[in-house]
């Protein structure tokens, strides 16, 4: 069931309290998506919090919700980032959304020297609007944080500021795939995707001591890229999880 939401929701909130619903998630949960009384409801704070209530009483423009359930979802073992070159036709829109599916931690818009497309004043809220639908569709609790577009050079110094690990994704080394790095070398990874032209030979060389990896065979479009990082990664991840609690046995 497709999620509300709610940002103020807390973890100190209790079963049996009364919240209110009302604004544009309201106006969607009651006249598009056609709730009804007694219907139970799923709530999203995008923060690690989310619960169950039940609609008790719906008004023209708000609705009553009391809780029946509190859940305190852990924030993930093993964060990614992506950061990803401005795309036209919003195939940047594309990554923001699957790659919030797929459970990324950080979204870092980049404009690089083969972007074709340059930011605007709407861009980075657009993302975010896109990454809140988002959790709410597939009930993802943690609501990626997006910064907003930078050069390459500013974003680098950025990735590491919020302790990731900056990863180049390009077809240069064919027999370095992401299982070939250790666990040192992923860390908390951010994962550099290029534009469709890819990177610049000056973009390479600022990046000439990241570690680099390859994600398939074939050149792929930058929107997939993201999106096979991503994918990649979690599987990745659980094999770092299940090599981990070997160690601990």
């Amino acid at each position: 069931m497709p999620s509300i939401f709610y940002p103020s929701l807390d973890a100190n909130m209790k079963p049996g309290e009364q919240i209110r619903l009302a604004g544009e998630e309201f106006h969607h949960w009651a006249y598009v998506a056609h709730r009804r009384i007694k219907e139970t409801v799923i709530l999203n704070s995008g923060k690690g919090i989310m619960a169950k209530a039940e609609a008790v009483k719906i008004e023209p423009a708000s609705a009553l919700l009391e809780l029946t359930e509190i859940i305190d979802c852990p924030y993930p073992d093993y964060p990614f980032a992506i950061a990803f070159a401005l795309l036209k036709n919003r195939n940047d829109e594309l990554i923001v959304e699957k790659c919030t599916e797929l459970g990324v931690s950080a979204l870092f818009p980049l404009i690089t020297d083969l972007s074709v497309r340059k930011p605007s004043a709407n861009t980075l809220s657009r993302f975010q609007k896109i990454a809140i639908s988002a959790i709410k569709q597939c009930d993802n609790p943690w609501l990626p944080e997006i910064f907003s577009p930078q050069d390459l050079r500013s974003a680098l110094a950025n990735i590491k500021a919020q302790s990731y690990n900056p990863i180049l994704c390009s077809e240069r080394k064919p027999e370095q795939w992401m299982f070939d790095l250790s666990a040192e070398q992923a860390g908390k990874p951010c994962f550099m995707i290029g534009a469709e032209g890819g990177w610049s030979t000056e973009e390479f060389n600022l990046m000439q001591d990241l570690p680099e990896i390859c994600l398939a065979h074939q050149i792929t479009r930058a929107e997939t890229a993201a999106i096979v990082a991503s994918a990649q990664w979690l599987a990745f991840a659980q094999r770092l999880k299940i090599n981990t609690k070997s160690q601990l046995n």
